[in-house]
């Protein structure tokens, strides 16, 4: 007897990773041009979306005008690199996303590594085509296996833990 298990991976349809690719890439390509709407019109309606910095914003239209507030001051002229590392479709219609990618400041050759992070994007099929309907970004910090790697993660953690947003009148 053969039981299905349902952390099996759902067949896979080439057209639709390629879709998925695709909606990655004009992610890239809307934040070079700096297109804080465009930016936006990849995410669902309601979708989820969670910075580098924890912070997390809801929906589109805030997508939209949160990024393209970033994109007219401090990101202005940056250019996100990117890949995706991995598309599973757990069910129809679904595909879950790992990602890294950096950031490329403006006036620079290479992206910054400090800015080095790795996304998990869930995409959703709609009738308007495929969108994320949720985006967690995380930067790479591990805590690595020697004492110094252990020691600069505790010392920024202390740091913000004594400076960070809400602290010390911060």
């Amino acid at each position: 007897m053969h039981v299905r298990s349902d952390h099996h991976e759902t067949r896979r349809d080439p057209a639709d990773e390629r879709a998925v690719r695709e909606l990655f890439e004009k992610l890239l390509e809307d934040w070079a041009r700096g297109d804080g709407g465009a930016y936006g019109s990849r995410f669902t309606e309601d979708a989820d979306y969670v910075a580098f910095d924890g912070t997390r914003t809801r929906g589109r239209e805030e997508i939209s005008s949160s990024h393209q507030r970033l994109f007219d001051k401090f990101m202005k002229g940056t250019r996100l690199t990117g890949r995706i590392e991995g598309v599973k479709f757990p069910v129809p219609g679904v595909a879950l996303v790992h990602a890294t990618g950096g950031t490329l400041m403006r006036g620079k050759r290479e992206p910054s590594p400090e800015r080095d992070s790795i996304q998990t994007l869930l995409a959703v099929k709609r009738e308007e085509g495929w969108r994320f309907a949720a985006f967690h970004n995380t930067r790479v910090r591990p805590i690595g296996h020697g004492v110094r790697s252990f020691l600069i993660w505790a010392i920024t953690d202390r740091i913000w833990r004594a400076f960070g947003p809400g602290r010390n009148g911060a």
